[in-house]
């Protein structure tokens, strides 16, 4: 029988990177744990008709990769209760939050020490609705599912499945139901998180959100509330009060030069007193409508991909669905544009 065995020759260089790839010859099993090219060993965990391993390599380096099963540690994703509780490496890295509140959310998102990335207050009297890292809209069918004050709407999740942990990932998808205060539903939202076993300095969240027009058709309002990815970042690398600084991929810098601009990535980060470098980059998916994304990016700490209000709202017909998808790095450490370009470069052939 024909050993399993890969071939990869990377465009750029990568650093712990997450790839999808196929075989070149053998059969697909389950048990895979990981890649080696007989110098290094790579975390690796079957997916579709294939494997996504953790590859780290020079740009041109012709990679033959046979698969094994090396113990390299792990991600995990379990259900807890109204929560599903993420880990990488035995290290926690953040919880979706199910139950509870008006709308769920991914977070507190940390390190492996515990260093906060974003911000998690339930005492702030100050945008109290923007928690860590969420999915939201503003203008729904004109329901406010954005914002918690006034006639806003809810997001109910209805289940989480495909609960996924392995060596080389964790992943899980939450269906939720967004309905205004009345119960009636407005739309289906089906979002799949998935996180990557990597480095400390590191960590790679994917997000894929599907909006399904289940009960008549949507109007998504051009409304400044609105993401649908909306981010909060930690006080201390906020730009007005911390140390923060915000950048964007053809090199604006700060609110006022990136607020309102399209650009297919947008960077928010500092180096804080006691903590170090920190920061978080958000990739806009080449797939994504009207990509790339205009950025809501404020001085305060929001970071949001929205569309809506810098290039208008649209409908979508009923039955039919929208799927936006984003990469999120979250970095312990300084980061080149040229490095944030080739991780870019790398996530938009992916996505072929």
């Amino acid at each position: 029988m024909d050993k399993l065995t890969f071939r990869y020759k990377p465009v750029r260089h990568h650093e712990s990177e997450p790839v999808y790839l196929v075989p070149e010859s053998g059969e697909m099993y389950d048990g895979i744990t990981s890649l080696t090219d007989g110098k290094s060993v790579f975390p690796a965990s079957r997916y579709k008709d294939g494997v996504i391993a953790i590859l780290t390599a020079d740009e041109g380096e012709e990679l033959v990769l046979e698969a094994g099963e090396t113990d390299v540690g792990g991600c995990s994703a379990e259900i807890e209760d109204g929560k599903v509780a993420v880990s990488i490496n035995g290290k926690h890295f953040s919880d979706y939050v199910f139950e509870g509140y008006n709308k769920p959310f991914f977070g507190q998102i940390v390190d492996e020490d515990g260093v906060p990335f974003t911000r998690l207050d339930f005492e702030t009297k100050e945008h109290p609705h923007q928690r860590s890292l969420f999915i939201a809209v503003g203008d729904v069918n004109g329901i406010d599912c954005w914002n918690e004050y006034g006639n806003y709407g809810l997001v109910k999740n209805c289940a989480v499945k495909n609960v996924v942990s392995s060596s080389a990932y964790a992943s899980f998808t939450a269906e939720n139901r967004w309905t205004d205060r009345e119960d009636k539903s407005l739309i289906t939202e089906r979002t799949a998180y998935t996180v990557y076993n990597q480095p400390s300095d590191v960590k790679i969240l994917d997000i894929e959100t599907t909006f399904t027009a289940d009960y008549g058709n949507v109007v998504f309002g051009a409304t400044k509330e609105a993401g649908p990815l909306g981010i909060r970042v930690r006080d201390e690398m906020r730009c007005d009060i911390g140390s923060g600084h915000i950048l964007n991929s053809w090199g604006a810098r700060g609110e006022n030069e990136c607020w309102g601009r399209s650009a297919e990535w947008c960077d928010y980060g500092a180096d804080i007193d006691g903590a170090g470098q920190m920061g978080i980059t958000v990739f806009d998916n080449s797939k994504n409508e009207r990509h790339p994304t205009a950025w809501h990016v404020r001085a305060y700490g929001l970071f949001a991909a929205n569309n809506l209000f810098f290039k208008g709202g649209f409908t979508i017909q009923a039955g039919q669905s929208i799927t936006y998808r984003y990469r999120v790095i979250f970095r312990r450490r300084s980061m080149t544009n040229e490095e944030i370009s080739d991780r870019y470069v790398i996530y938009t052939l992916g996505n072929k």
